[in-house]
């Protein structure tokens, strides 16, 4: 009995790990009867779907499958033997049954499956002529089992791409994200391809080996290059998205860096919360318990403890989004950003999430109404889980909801109750809620509540996390209280006294020991005496705190001090130290100030303020704005009171940036903006108007004098500035008009300069700006005679934003400082660490980032193009600039970016029989005998192409020329002589014309410019509009960085060095480069043209003035046939032409129509037929117009 085969165990684990893989991928369901299928099942299948199809009049062309079915008929008789007492074997084809089932309810997924499938069926050719006896081979094994786990790996994801919850809403982004791993796929099984060859000849043995080694090295760095490609796209889609949602991500993470700093200051104080039996049961994956509402009073921690579940959330990687509304960021208490913040931390977990919602979004540009947003939240959650027929939970927590408006309450609440109600089912996500918030009826009217947690009754946690804090806290104060002689028993009594008094405020206990740490005491009972002293409520503490600090001020410091405290409570968004610095220093309406408030004034604010880890000031609580703006306060500020003073603080700025900024020296204005003097300069750009509109509206404009001569000053310096600029702009704007313009009406030319200032920052200008940076960096444009005097701010077409530029380009400056005259190096690192990102703000306003800005000019020019209804390629290291339609671009991605399968050569025709050779050596026409004894380099049988072609120099475009001109011709000559070898005649009119042969490119690097025109012109506005950056000419590739005299030499050496020629048939990311067009005609001869023979039917009377006195009875010039000079592709057929067309009546030198036919058998091929050489492109490409590039007697195999 013989034995068993040997069976490759590296081969039986791939198969293992692949089966695995896709066994837990399909459910048991979906799987049911795959072990015992057949092929021919699966064909029967296929068969009835199609039929299905075309009862629906859809039918696809379904016998592209057929390929697939007959190499996994062969491969399977190979590949049996590693499949022996398994169930790998039926895995290869049955999932195309239920795959193709699912897929043909959707035409377009179905198109696209049946296309991967014909794809994988190339490469399983291969084992048609393979024999069992291969299977044997240990190492064939292992190429066996490669095979096995690349089709069943794609079977995986089809099946993923069909089987999700609403898999018709992703599939074709899905699949487009997939392309990049499909076309590895096939990669790796055409590599493992030419492997069977290797190793199907014994001599190639070690060949084979290596070869293997390479294809493993090759796999492991294109998948990592995939993922960083995948990576890099979904990021670049991702940026457009957040822009196209006009929503800053930086406020989310100010809050959460907030609490998270509060948090750290008590470990594991809220570790009680885990185990609270309703928090528990919420965080379990069941649908018990969907919405869970956590309140207390305020300061008694809700958003720590929140913060702290979230962690161990994420610990435990749980598929979490959350919200925290705080009024120190108003843009976080607007439903509309709510559903935005949801949407983005959706998107973030799941790139084809990302790929749909760009596409579909902001490709379709649709605007992001709360209708849209809400629509498309239900949509992504619906299909968020990956993972066919699995539930999927997803816990939203929001945090702080009755900070927001009760208008906006509403909308939440409502979106909300719809999330959570979802019951769970097969397949689709289930939402579970967490709202922290202080206690409101119309929370508890208005939300299904399931689960309530009250902080006040779970008074005793809550009271031994507060005594945990308080302790240590007093330890902190250990050498203080050591010194006033107070010991454990004292400190731990002092500790229950203070977490008595908070009766479950973490925030007044923090007050307390703020105040215990700040105050003077001598003796430890004076401090315990204070402890029992001070008032009980939350805002009584804020009175006393209040009242001590203005006690020692006079009146004077008490404005200053209030309206230190309407900045921090209604800025449009927090200020950093130094901006708040200089906020104060112009509050007195004076312009010409020459120095900075001093930095000591803020910390009069006492311990009601803080200096967050960003610079930015903010009270410690929100409860302290409402303590402020309460009737009870002794020190109550407004909003209407203090819009005035911001007013008059940011005009004011304003009014001295067009001074300093300016008027004044480079260097005097870049030391007081170091100093911190203009600090406010970016804040006030883009909020003054705000602001001024925002008082008119109100009634306050009127109210001050002095607002009103400073901003009919500003309006007037606006007007000139304005009219110094005599070129044209269009007038560009969004079409809306704010309606506060209306309380300007008593003011003509303020309103004129408002209206106009918010038009400046509209998005139609922005693209106007972008489109206008792009198309005008010509050397003219870049280049200007210094003889004519063009203003700094004539770049913008406001004085605002000419100013903001002004102020920008120097702070770009000063940011790549070490070292400034007129300040020390101390001042220059504080004022970076504070405005590192203030040179490069967004143009568009009320962005967020038109005041927080970016690190680079790139990174603002691409945030500002997601803006722009113009539409960008998001695809990696891709540099087109933006399109200005989504057609375009889908244009784009087909040409550039779209897989095209390369063209395979077919087998050159053989030579043609040796008794044909030298037959025809008298037959050659004069213009090939012309050139009989040209040579090239001294060879006279070959072609030598690109040697003879010179140098290029820098700036001798003209020499270039003359010797391209040269290389081509003796390219023709060298070709007429050579490529047919036989001497016959080639026949020029088949060749494809030179310019469908070749197109012009950029060679810089990450540069998939094509000129397509060939025009010089259009090749240099390139170069100065993408590539040139200064006004050097110097060459703008990083590897060249060549010197030239003028621009004229720059553009001859970028035409010359950086552009070359492309073959147009060859996929753009295999092609090679050439210089002349003599090169690519050999490139086509070579690869794509191949040599044939045709036989041509003339009269020899032309050449020898007959022969034998027969003369044909229907003249050669009569025929069409011959006149057309038609070709035949056999002899017999040129003759049979001859008999019937020319020599059909009788001849007085014949005696009868035999003889002729006889005399003709005996003379016709060599007097009346003579070969010719026709070029036949072997790879038909489609029609270019009218013109097609190919014969239709073609010799391309079948």
């Amino acid at each position: 009995m013989p034995l068993k085969p040997a069976v490759s165990a590296a081969a039986r684990r791939t198969m293992k790990s692949a089966f695995d893989d896709i066994e837990n991928t399909i459910t048991p369901d979906d799987s049911r009867g795959f072990s015992v299928s057949t092929l021919e099942e699966v064909k029967k299948t296929a068969l009835e779907i199609e039929n299905q199809l075309a009862a629906r009049q859809e039918l696809r062309n379904m016998r592209r499958l057929m390929p697939l079915f007959q190499g996994l008929e062969h491969y399977s008789h190979i590949v049996e033997i590693l499949c022996n007492g398994t169930p790998y074997l039926s895995w290869v084809w049955a999932p195309i049954s239920l795959i193709l089932r699912v897929a043909s309810e959707y035409v377009e997924a179905f198109e696209h499956v049946i296309k991967g499938y014909s794809r994988i069926s190339e490469s399983l050719g291969r084992f048609r002529t393979l024999t069992k006896s291969f299977a044997t081979n240990l190492d064939f094994q292992q190429t066996l089992a490669v095979f096995y786990s690349d089709i069943l790996t794609f079977h995986k994801y089809a099946y993923q791409f069909v089987r999700r919850n609403g898999w018709r809403l992703l599939f074709l982004t899905s699949w487009g994200r997939f392309q990049r791993r499909f076309d590895n796929l096939v990669d790796d099984m055409k590599r493992h391809e030419q492997l069977i060859d290797l190793q199907a000849n014994a001599s190639h043995i070690a060949e084979a080996k290596e070869f293997r080694e390479e294809i493993k090295v090759w796999k492991e760095d294109s998948l990592t290059r995939i993922d960083q490609l995948n990576e890099k796209e979904s990021t670049k889609q991702y940026e457009s998205i957040v822009t196209w949602f006009k929503v800053d991500e930086s406020d989310q993470l100010g809050i959460l860096d907030m609490i998270s700093s509060e948090s750290s200051k008590a470990p594991g104080n809220c570790s009680w919360a885990l185990k609270n039996p309703k928090i528990k049961a919420w965080l379990q994956p069941t649908p018990d318990l969907s919405v869970l509402w956590l309140h207390g009073k305020p300061g008694s921690g809700k958003s720590v403890l929140t913060s702290e579940i979230l962690k161990f959330m994420k610990a435990s990687s749980k598929f979490i989004i959350c919200h925290f509304c705080s009024q120190r960021y108003t843009s976080s208490l607007l439903y509309h950003q709510i559903l935005r913040s949801f949407l983005l931390q959706l998107l973030r977990k799941n790139d084809e999430l990302v790929a749909h919602v760009y596409k579909d979004c902001v490709l379709g540009r649709k605007p992001p109404t709360i209708q849209a947003l809400e629509k498309l939240l239900l949509s992504l959650l619906k299909v968020s889980s990956s993972e066919p027929r699995n539930i999927k939970y997803v816990w939203i927590v929001l945090d702080g909801l009755n900070e927001c408006e009760p208008s906006q309450q509403t909308g939440v609440m409502a979106f909300l109750n719809q999330l959570s109600a979802k019951t769970a089912s097969e397949g689709d996500t289930v939402c579970k809620v967490l709202v922290s918030s202080r206690h409101s009826p119309t929370i508890a009217k208005r939300f299904r509540i399931a689960g309530i947690i009250s902080l006040s009754d779970e008074r005793k946690s809550v009271h031994l996390a507060i005594m945990q804090y308080v302790s240590r806290r007093l330890q902190m104060l250990h050498d203080k209280l050591r010194q006033l002689q107070l010991s454990q028993k004292d400190i731990e009594g002092l500790a229950r006294v203070i977490t008595n008094k908070a009766d479950g405020m973490f925030l007044y206990a923090r007050l307390v020991l703020d105040y215990l740490a700040s105050n003077i005491f001598y003796s430890g009972d004076e401090m315990k005496s204070s402890v029992s002293e001070l008032p009980e409520e939350l805002s009584e503490f804020y009175q006393k705190i209040l009242t001590q600090t203005l006690v020692r001020l006079d009146s004077r410091s008490v404005e200053r001090l209030k309206s230190i405290f309407g900045w921090i409570a209604f800025s449009k968004r927090p200020l950093k130290r130094m901006e708040l610095l200089s906020a104060l220093s112009f509050a007195s309406g004076n312009a010409t100030i020459t120095n900075l408030v001093p930095s000591y004034v803020l910390d009069v604010c006492g311990p009601l303020v803080e200096e967050r880890p960003d610079t930015t000031l903010a009270f410690i609580h929100v409860s302290v704005k409402e303590f402020l703006q309460s009737a009870t306060s002794i020190f109550r500020i407004t909003r209407e009171e203090t819009v005035v003073g911001m007013c008059v603080s940011t005009i004011t700025c304003l009014l001295s940036g067009f001074r300093y900024l300016f008027d004044d020296t480079k260097q005097a204005g870049a030391v007081r903006i170091v100093k911190g003097i203009h600090g406010l300069h970016v804040y006030a750009t883009e909020f003054w108007t705000e602001h001024l509109l925002n008082c008119a509206s109100v009634g306050g404009l009127n109210d001050s004098e002095c607002l009103i001569e400073l901003a009919n000053t500003l309006a007037n310096k606006l007007e000139k500035y304005t009219n110094v600029f005599t070129e044209e702009r269009p007038v560009l704007d969004d079409g809306s008009k704010d309606q506060r313009l209306e309380a300007l009406k008593e003011h003509p030319l303020i309103s004129k300069q408002v209206e106009a200032s918010l038009r400046a920052r509209c998005l139609k200008r922005l693209e106007y700006k972008i489109l206008k940076e792009i198309g005008e960096n010509t050397p003219k444009s870049s280049h200007h005679s210094q003889d004519s005097y063009r203003p700094p701010y004539s770049s913008e077409g406001d004085g605002i934003s000419a100013m903001l530029s002004s102020y920008q380009d120097t702070a770009a400056f000063l940011l790549q400082q070490d070292h400034f005259p007129g300040v020390s190096s101390t001042e220059l690192e504080m004022w970076k660490g504070q405005f590192r990102t203030s040179a490069f703000t967004c143009r568009l306003g009320f962005c967020p980032r038109t005041t927080e800005g970016f690190l680079s000019e790139d990174l603002r020019r691409r945030h500002e193009m997601a803006h722009t209804q113009l539409a960008i390629c998001t695809i990696p290291e891709c540099q087109y600039p933006p399109f200005p339609t989504a057609r375009a671009l889908n244009s784009h991605m087909n040409k550039c970016h779209l897989y095209k399968p390369a063209r395979r050569p077919i087998r050159s025709s053989e030579s043609q029989s040796a008794r044909h050779q030298g037959n025809t050596s008298s037959k050659k026409p004069l213009e090939m005998q012309s050139f009989k004894h040209t040579q090239i380099n001294g060879q006279a049988g070959g072609i030598k192409v690109g040697a003879d072609i010179v140098k290029r120099n820098n700036g001798s475009r003209k020499e270039a020329n003359k010797q391209k001109r040269t290389d081509n011709l003796e390219f023709e000559m060298a070709n007429e002589e050579n490529a047919i070898d036989d001497g016959i005649r080639t026949d020029h009119t088949t060749f494809p014309k030179r310019e469908t042969m070749r197109y012009r490119a950029c060679t810089i690097q990450h540069c998939p410019e094509d000129f397509e025109n060939n025009d010089a012109s259009e090749i240099h506005k390139h170069y100065w509009g993408w590539h040139h950056a200064d006004n050097i000419a110097r060459c703008a590739d990083d590897n060249c960085q060549a010197l030239f005299a003028d621009d004229q030499c720059l553009e001859n050496h970028y035409l010359e060095c950086h552009t070359a020629l492309f073959c147009t048939l060859c996929p753009k990311h295999a092609s090679e480069q050439y210089q002349v067009d003599g090169e690519v005609m050999r490139h086509w001869m070579l690869t794509h043209i191949q040599n044939v023979k045709r036989w041509v039917c003339d009269d020899p009377c032309n050449i020898n003035g007959g022969l034998l006195g027969l003369v044909p009875s229907v003249p050669f010039e009569s025929c069409s046939s011959c006149a057309s000079g038609k070709k035949y592709e056999r002899s017999d057929d040129a003759v049979n032409h001859l008999r019937l067309s020319h020599f059909q009546s009788g001849n007085e030198v014949a005696n009868s129509p035999t003889e002729q036919s006889d005399m003709l058998s005996h003379f016709v091929f060599e007097v009346w037929v003579y070969e010719v050489g026709a070029k036949i492109e072997s790879h038909k490409p489609v029609e270019n117009g009218t013109q097609t590039w190919y014969e239709n007697e073609s010799d391309e195999d079948e």
